[in-house]
């Protein structure tokens, strides 16, 4: 049985944080280890964390850092599991079965492994599947991705990659970018991982949309540059639509 380590970084999460642990700590699998990352929250977010911190799969950080893709880092850093998912404070996973249906997926032939994702956006659920062998590269050529709370990546992998702190809001997209790139082992499982709310991440911010399209682009030239001009112009004209939406909304 494969030990997976579940890793949540949270900062001021006092109204999220619980649902979180309790669906981490709820998984009906036994070879969990949970790992909270904590930026020295100023609420009472380690005070809820502490009503669950004699959980024996539990272990607690506290203490500053420099941004979600530093803690991410530290957290593969201290991860003891075979395998590492990231789930973000006020993410669940869809049921109390989800890891006991994916560990069979994760046997180690596979680098990175991905299912489902329930997202929420507008108080509507949406199911998002990536069935297809070509899903990863053709979200990412539209500067989307696969939703990293789907995504269980082996954990020297994870250390080996990292998160590329240069990219302040996409770093999980380049991270993504470098696996394909490099054509990493990956396997679509038809299992709903997770549930998430698209409404207040830092990437879903209409302010933070410019640069986060920019780094989308950093990356892409990077490691596909051919792929990179060549989708330059569409790309342009399709953002000029998008933009005009987003001033309205």
């Amino acid at each position: 049985m494969p030990k997976i380590t579940v890793a949540t970084v949270c900062y001021n999460s006092e109204d999220t944080i619980e649902n979180t642990i309790r669906s981490v700590l709820y998984q009906t699998y036994s070879e969990i280890e949970y790992l909270i990352i904590d930026g020295a929250s100023k609420d009472n977010t380690i005070d809820i964390v502490n009503k669950y911190s004699t959980d024996p799969r539990m272990k607690v950080i506290c203490e500053p850092d420099d941004g979600l893709y530093y803690a991410m880092n530290k957290a593969a850093d201290n991860a003891a599991g075979d395998y590492i998912i990231y789930m973000n404070s006020g993410d669940i996973f869809a049921d109390n079965d989800v890891l006991q249906n994916i560990a069979d997926h994760l046997d180690g032939k596979n680098e990175l492994v991905y299912g489902n994702v329930i997202r929420i956006k507008k108080n509507k659920k949406i199911l998002e599947k990536y069935g297809n062998r070509y899903t990863p590269m053709f979200l990412l050529l539209q500067g989307r991705m696969i939703c990293h709370q789907s995504i269980f990546t082996k954990s020297d992998i994870m250390r080996s990659y990292r998160f590329n702190t240069d990219y302040s809001i996409t770093a999980d997209y380049d991270f993504l970018m470098r696996i394909v790139h490099d054509k990493r082992k990956m396997q679509y499982a038809d299992v709903t991982i997770s549930v998430v709310d698209n409404i207040e991440g830092i990437s879903s911010s209409v302010k933070n949309m410019d640069r986060m399209r920019e780094q989308d682009d950093m990356s892409l030239k990077t490691n596909f540059p051919g792929w990179y001009y060549l989708m330059a112009a569409p790309k342009g004209i399709l953002r000029g639509f998008k933009r005009k939406k987003e001033r309205k909304a």
